[in-house]
Formats: C-alpha cells, sequence, structure tokens
C-alpha cells in the first residue's frame, strides 16, 4: 500500500492511496464491493473516487479539513477491510 498526501489550495487536502491485491479478480470484487459506499455521497466535505488497472485499486480522497479526510479514509478502509474479510471465509 502506498499513499500521498497533499494540500490543495485554502483547507484542502487530498490523500491518494494505491491498494495491490493478489489477483485482478479479487482487486475487481473489492472495488466492485466499496463503490456503493463511496457513491453515498455521506458527506458534503469530502469526495472520494477509485479506479482500477490490474491487481491495483487506487483510491483518491479530497477534504475540506482534516475530520473530513479522516472520516472519509476511515470509511473507505473499513469498507476495503469488509469486502477482503467476506471473501477469505
Amino acid at each position: 500500500m502506498s499513499q500521498k498526501t497533499s494540500r490543495q489550495g485554502k483547507n484542502k487536502s487530498r490523500l491518494c492511496l494505491s491498494l495491490e491485491f493478489p489477483t485482478k479478480a479479487e482487486a475487481a470484487i473489492v472495488r466492485k464491493a466499496v463503490l456503493p459506499e463511496l457513491n453515498a455521497g455521506h458527506s458534503r466535505r469530502s469526495a472520494t473516487s477509485i479506479g482500477i488497472k490490474n491487481r491495483i485499486i487506487s483510491i483518491d480522497i479530497r477534504a475540506q479539513d482534516p475530520i473530513a479526510m479522516r472520516a472519509a479514509f476511515n470509511s473507505c478502509l473499513n469498507s476495503v477491510i469488509l469486502a477482503k474479510r467476506v471473501m477469505e471465509e
């Protein structure tokens, strides 16, 4: 997993995550499981997008403040963890 954070303009933060999975199929399943949570639009203070290339899922989170960034990151990460656990059982 790699991550990069940066400040974008006034009070804007960005977090880019790259998650590598053992297979393309596993990455696709996790992306499909996480996508509804990201599209739900729970917050007006953050936006999250997800992409996939081969075995790597890229997640891009943009937030207006650190609290919104943390909430978006935790929500996304919890969804990924849940999807992985379900696949392993």
